[in-house]
């Protein structure tokens, strides 16, 4: 990443344990189930904004013998990346600090190209996405999965919901995301110079019943608590600090409402070199 992008942008979440641990919930086999028929073994994987490594691991497990590499942004999580590797004993899997947009790779050096809820974060899709396609051989395929904000629903809209959904278009905003890129994916890669592409949308269930409703409630209490979420609000006069505790407060009354619901949609897409 450059020097004048490292500046706008950021992982939104920021990466706290809660950030961590919600993360680690992630399987290649789950996230990536659409990738699943292209993987065979031997093939070199590259996994783009890798954090924690959960989905990098299932994605090594795929292709072994064949290699892979994780890259991120922030050292801390290529610090836990790299230790659950050392716990499972997984050899063929490697990580390195690396932007998206400067890919640690030579020209055609993969046959698998993986950006797992990163693209939606960073200012210049069309870039990463042509970055992605350089390290790619013929033949190689790239997977491509982020979400569509304008799709996302959650219920009932008390006071706390409905600010903590403008705040977060805010922090968007502020660090130029691109919230709604996903939906012109197929087209961004066809311009980044992939051949051909496969794209599909999808809903995911983040507050229903259960355990779905109390991720919700881990995101809710802790994003108004990542430092840098919560001191730009402060700084900007978004909210007050009062309103951001109370947002945090009502997490747990609000993932136990009976009537509580919440869904998140995505677009998945595949491109062919």
């Amino acid at each position: 990443m450059t020097p004048d992008s490292a500046q706008q942008e950021r992982y939104l979440h920021g990466y706290e344990e809660w950030t961590r641990r919600w993360m680690e919930t992630r399987t290649a086999e789950r996230e990536l189930a659409f990738l699943t028929p292209y993987l065979a073994p031997g093939q070199a994987v590259i996994d783009c904004g890798c954090g924690p490594g959960s989905i990098t691991l299932g994605l090594a497990d795929a292709v072994r013998p064949g290699e892979v590499l994780g890259i991120d942004i922030e050292p801390r999580q290529l610090e836990v990346a790299r230790s659950a590797a050392d716990r499972r004993g997984t050899t063929n899997v490697r990580f390195e600090q690396a932007s998206i947009y400067e890919l640690p790779a030579p020209d055609a050096g993969f046959d698998v190209a993986v950006a797992h809820f990163v693209i939606e974060h960073v200012s210049d899709p069309p870039r990463a996405l042509r970055e992605i396609r350089r390290v790619l051989r013929p033949g190689g395929v790239a997977a491509i999965k982020d979400p569509y904000y304008p799709g996302f629903v959650f219920r009932p809209l008390t006071p706390e919901i409905v600010l903590f959904q403008e705040l977060m278009a805010r922090w968007q905003k502020h660090n130029n995301a691109s919230t709604t890129y996903s939906a012109d994916l197929r087209a961004h890669l066809l311009a980044a110079g992939f051949s051909r592409t496969l794209a599909t949308a999808g809903m995911e269930a983040v507050a229903g019943a259960g355990q779905d409703a109390m991720v919700f409630r881990m995101i809710l209490e802790n994003q108004v608590k990542e430092p840098s979420f919560r001191e730009t609000v402060l700084q900007q006069r978004w909210a007050t600090e009062s309103q951001l505790n109370a947002i945090s407060d009502s997490a747990s009354t609000f993932a136990e409402r009976p009537d509580v619901f919440g869904f998140i949609v995505f677009v998945q897409a595949l491109g062919f070199v």
